[in-house]
């Protein structure tokens, strides 16, 4: 089993992120992959899917296909999520910005999340695993980054 631990730093939270790698294998593997050195970054809060933070993952050289899939997750999950360049584009300024590459995303769940949105078809995405502990935790301190403001963020493996 490939397990995670995410820290909230600043705000002394840590918690421990189980992996589905059974259910979403390549994804969780290539996720387990691009952190073989530590993330340290910050979070971001979703201003449209409800409660989650997220944050941007290293590049990676193959990007897996959708497993797991869902619109709808919940409370103290997490998902990653693929885009490539222009994806997300929705006026000419965005796909003609230079600079812009593929986005890999991490997004932690802390309340009611609904992907349903944006697109007739939704954001799809793949449901990679749970916290499993300090979710409670977890949750109050992404709660708090809504009003606060972005925090920092540590990601690191767990021995096997």
């Amino acid at each position: 089993m490939l397990n995670l631990q995410v820290e909230l730093p600043d705000l002394r939270i840590s918690a421990t992120l189980e992996m589905y790698d059974g259910r979403a294998p390549r994804v969780c593997r290539a996720i387990w992959d691009v952190l073989s050195t530590p993330l340290e970054t910050t979070t971001q809060h979703a201003c449209f899917d409800g409660h989650e933070i997220y944050c941007f993952l290293p590049a990676m050289a193959d990007v897996p296909p959708i497993e797991n899939k869902t619109m709808r997750p919940r409370p103290g999950e997490v998902m990653f999520f693929h885009a490539a360049k222009n994806d997300f584009a929705v006026l000419d300024s965005d796909r003609l910005a230079p600079g812009t590459g593929p986005m890999f995303e991490l997004a932690f769940m802390y309340g009611e999340v609904d992907l349903r949105h944006l697109w007739e078809e939704g954001l799809h995405g793949s449901l990679v695993g749970r916290l499993s502990t300090n979710a409670d935790k977890f949750a109050d301190a992404a709660g708090r980054t809504l009003n606060e403001g972005a925090t920092s963020l540590r990601i690191s493996r767990l021995p096997r």
